[in-house]
């Protein structure tokens, strides 16, 4: 990720609260592989150069994608992320989920700086989207009556559709026509779910010292 985009996600992680900066911060300092930024960054380099706008809508996105991380914590009652112990205050449900939350909201206002409905379109689908694969995997929690169908649904809500706003965002960014930001939408759900399917069956085969995150874990969220 471009180190530009660094300073604005570290920034808008502060907040007045002790705890949210503490679980912001941790996450955002702790490495991780930044994919879901770099992607973005890398579709508007592709279509020409989205500039400060790339940069902060990389900010947002990785923002958001920390949101969704906290909360999965919360879900898989994890003590470990990307190999390090968390924040005593992430033990704390209520806490870890308002700081989630808190996270998400925070994202938007460098979203609303670009002015601009078509990207606004993409982030708010996108936030309902994912919170319906959090909802849909806790009913189907333990259930044995979970088909491929299903996984694959959960999937495309959880990391694929992310994916696919990052490459859209970024094409936008660079002021891609519709067919092209359609286009590369598509290839990064691709990505994302090919990313996905692989990250769960390293969650059955890595050893947690491997792969940095307790393994066989509930949410099944690619870090």
């Amino acid at each position: 990720m471009s180190s530009a985009g660094r300073p604005q996600i570290s920034s808008r992680s502060v907040a007045s609260v002790n705890a949210i900066t503490t679980i912001g911060r941790y996450l955002h300092q702790s490495g991780g592989k930044r994919l879901r930024p770099t992607l973005l960054l890398l579709s508007s380099k592709l279509i020409g150069d989205g500039g400060q706008a790339a940069i902060r809508l990389a900010a947002v996105v990785e923002m958001i994608h920390t949101a969704t991380l906290v909360h999965d914590d919360v879900i898989d009652v994890a003590q470990i992320r990307r190999g390090r112990r968390l924040p005593t205050c992430c033990g704390e449900t209520n806490t870890s989920v308002l700081a989630g939350d808190w996270l998400y909201m925070q994202a938007f206002p460098g979203a609303l700086e670009e002015r601009n409905f078509r990207m606004l379109r993409i982030l708010i689908g996108l936030t309902q989207t994912m919170v319906e694969g959090e909802l849909l995997q806790l009913e189907r929690l333990g259930s044995m009556k979970v088909t491929e169908a299903d996984y694959m649904d959960l999937v495309d809500r959880k990391t694929a559709s992310l994916f696919s706003a990052c490459a859209r965002l970024g094409a936008i960014a660079a002021g891609a026509p519709d067919e092209t930001e359609s286009r590369l939408g598509e290839y990064a759900w691709n990505l994302g779910m090919a990313f996905q399917l692989v990250d769960d069956v390293l969650d059955f085969t890595a050893h947690e010292t491997v792969l940095g995150k307790p393994v066989a874990a509930i949410s099944g969220k690619a870090r």
